[in-house]
């Protein structure tokens, strides 16, 4: 009886001892739809024919997945073995996580694959205003992972790839697998990326994202002025039998006027510059700031309204250049950026300037007027050929931009056309100078012609007379001259 208490014992203490040396093992970290490679880490050193992986289930059970080299369990044809012998898995899900061995004969080996998991509350119905919060941790089949780690960090990112900031945004940390996100939803949240992000020491592990769907959500479209902008209907099937999709904007339903997508306005009947394409697509050829605004994208049949199928908020960027009219020695640059939003613009969007070099500028103070936000920069000479953006932002993080349309200006080549110009003007004003003069020479009616010493005598209008040989010796000093001070 004794000795089967002790076998007992230690059939227990090897139990615990197994699933000790399993927590001891090497943990990789993944997240869904991702692919991964988990390390054998025997250490083998004969070939991978010899090498079997397990998976562990519950109950300390073990499913066999690789026996001598070769791939039993297919997993829907997503495992594969690496030339170094490890396991890889493809399209990751999250009954792959949890604990895999690896045996090469002689010694077996360890490894947990854990999974990055987002989970959000509630999780239908979202609307504008709602509170939302989204839980982030480390999962395995079974469940959540025990947490036994040391040197990881879990943080939430923006859709720039900034750690998330800002006075909507309420952030805790209960356990270093745990992370929980609490905000206010906003219109704009529609469609957003909430990404969660794993960091062990100093080394991002991995990623996983949540998208949130607002029943009452709009995306958010920035356009340039005087260039062209489509806004795509939806991304789903095309109407059916008896189904059409219409647009509308600021409240105003958007006719087509003729086959050729040409619209109206239903309201009053005028021309607009828009145009609706066969895939119901609505385009704007040059884009201005009175095209901000508010559109829809709905489904009807003959009995009205269906759904709609888009809502997007269109906002226009402008980005003029005051130059000065003549090169001064220092010359200066004013460049002034306008963003004219659909609606009142945010209070968490504001305008800054950069440099082509990624450094900020610092620009004047942003001026709102009405639904525009105005921004100032002023250029000195000294950066004039360096491109200047403006930036958009959100809670610190951009979300668009717009290059300067000038680089600076250059006048050293202006300069010298200038001067050129000027030179040839000097040498065709000199030439028909000295042709008029000739001209006046040999064509004045007042001229008087005698011989003396068999030599022709000139007498222009009582002046005294002179031999042309004189005169011509006259203009070639004349000439002479000029082309003297032409050389010097």
């Amino acid at each position: 009886m004794a000795c089967l208490s002790l076998d007992l014992c230690v059939g227990v203490l090897l139990l615990i001892g197994l699933r000790c040396q399993s927590c001891a093992g090497s943990k990789v970290y993944s997240s869904p739809g991702a692919s991964v490679a988990l390390p054998c880490g025997t250490r083998v050193h004969g070939p991978c024919s010899k090498i079997s992986w397990k998976y562990k289930e519950k109950f300390f059970f073990f499913r066999d997945l690789v026996e001598s080299g070769k791939v039993i369990d297919m997993k829907m044809g997503r495992l594969r073995m690496g030339a170094d012998c490890s396991l890889h898995i493809s399209d990751v899900s999250f009954m792959d996580g949890g604990q895999y061995m690896c045996n090469d004969g002689a010694t077996s080996a360890n490894t947990t694959l854990q999974l990055l998991n987002i989970t959000v509350t509630p999780n239908t119905g979202l609307n504008a205003g709602a509170q939302a919060s989204l839980s982030c941790f480390l999962s395995e089949a079974s469940g959540s992972a025990v947490c036994n780690h040391t040197g990881i960090y879990l943080s939430w990112m923006g859709e720039t790839g900034n750690e998330l900031q800002g006075n909507r945004y309420s952030i805790s940390h209960p356990t270093l697998c745990f992370s929980k996100l609490e905000v206010k939803l906003k219109r704009t949240d529609h469609n957003r990326q909430w990404k969660c992000q794993l960091t062990e020491g100093k080394e991002v592990k991995t990623a996983y994202s949540y998208i949130t769907k607002l029943k009452d959500g709009a995306d958010e479209v920035f356009a340039v002025v005087g260039e062209s902008v489509t806004l795509l209907c939806s991304d789903s099937t095309s109407p059916g039998v008896g189904e059409s999709l219409r647009w509308s904007w600021q409240k105003k339903e958007l006719i087509t006027a003729n086959q050729g997508g040409d619209v109206t306005v239903s309201d009053n009947g005028k021309k607009t510059e828009f145009k609706i394409n066969p895939d119901s697509s609505l385009a704007i050829k040059a884009v201005t700031a009175a095209h901000s605004g508010y559109y829809e994208c709905s489904l009807f049949n003959d009995s009205g309204l269906i759904s709609i199928r888009r809502r997007i908020l269109l906002h226009t960027l402008h980005e003029t250049t005051d130059l000065p009219s003549a090169p001064p020695e220092d010359v200066n640059f004013t460049l002034t950026c306008s963003l004219t939003c659909a609606a009142a613009c945010d209070e968490d969007i504001n305008l800054t300037w950069s440099h082509s070099s990624g450094e900020q500028q610092q620009g004047g103070a942003v001026v709102k007027i009405n639904n525009t936000l105005i921004s100032q920069l002023l250029v000195p000479k000294s950066q004039a050929s360096r491109t200047s953006t403006c930036v958009v932002l959100r809670e610190g993080a951009e979300i668009a931009n717009l290059k300067s349309p000038v680089q600076g200006v250059d006048y050293t080549v202006p300069v010298i056309i200038i001067c050129m110009t000027a030179l040839l003007l000097f040498v065709i004003a000199a030439g028909i100078f000295l042709w008029r003069s000739r001209e006046t020479f040999t064509g004045s009616p007042c001229t008087n012609v005698r011989m003396v010493n068999n030599a022709p005598l000139y007498e222009e209008c009582g002046e005294p007379a002179y031999s042309r040989a004189t005169e011509r010796q006259g203009s070639r000093e004349q000439l002479q001259t000029i082309s003297t001070i032409y050389v010097m």
